[in-house]
């Protein structure tokens, strides 16, 4: 059984910032929500950063847009429901406002911590280009995620840190241009050592780590094709199967 004498200096170094540690506010960029549009393509829907005043005019914001966004809407007051045929009615008339042109509704997939990595991850080893109004929306969200006071994330956005969450996550924010030295990044590493490193992550985890070359793939556990044949019948096969 391999025990550790000492700590690791990252790790000591984060627990000596957690006991002195205050409140820091930081002034990270952002982006013009007000440039950003939803572009739905036969239900594919993507969001595009516009860049000047000329694309903006030419391609106003729409309700859905802001809805998405967080800006407010300017739609007006609905009645106060009081019965469930005008409750009925309210959400008709809200949900109009926020149907697409080709007829259907945008789904926010906001939640789960492991989806974006993997996305991240694809974009960085096909040497496919990042927009930077993109990378810099991303690393506002995973730091607003971030556990305000481990530092870590978790499997979704109301999950206590996990190696999975804070590997992964940490990965795309250094991917993404995150310095070494942020402070958010190094109490990130911390909580990541404390849970005993990325070694310790699920299969999905080392899947993608290996991807990146940050892992060996001997780390990766292969799954037999076979198992699939068997079926619900065994409790071997994920429920993906199904």
């Amino acid at each position: 059984m391999v025990t550790r004498s000492k700590k690791h200096p990252v790790e000591a170094a984060f627990n000596e910032k957690q006991a002195t540690a205050s409140v820091v506010y930081y002034d990270d960029p952002k982006t013009d929500l007000a440039r950003w549009r939803l572009l739905d393509e036969y239900g594919r829907q993507t969001w595009h950063f516009l860049t000047t005043d000329e694309e903006a005019r030419a391609w106003p914001q729409s309700t859905a847009d802001k809805y998405f966004l967080g800006l407010p809407t300017n739609l007006p007051n609905l009645p106060k429901a009081t019965s469930a045929t005008t409750s009925v009615r309210n959400a008709i008339s809200f949900f109009s406002h926020l149907q697409l042109p080709p007829g259907n509704w945008a789904c926010e997939y906001g939640g789960p911590m492991f989806l974006l990595p993997g996305l991240v991850i694809t974009w960085f080893v096909t040497d496919t280009p990042i927009p930077s109004p993109v990378a810099t929306e991303i690393k506002r969200y995973l730091l607003a995620r971030q556990h305000p006071q481990d530092g870590g994330w978790g499997l979704h956005i109301e999950g206590e840190s996990s190696v999975f969450g804070t590997a992964m996550n940490y990965v795309v924010m250094r991917l993404l241009g995150a310095s070494e030295e942020d402070s958010r990044m190094i109490k990130a590493r911390g909580k990541l050592y404390q849970l005993g490193g990325a070694a310790n992550a699920p299969h999905w985890a080392k899947f993608w780590l290996s991807v990146l070359g940050c892992a060996e793939w001997d780390i990766v556990n292969p799954v037999p094709p076979e198992l699939w044949y068997v079926g619900n019948r065994s409790s071997l096969v994920s429920w993906g199967s199904s």
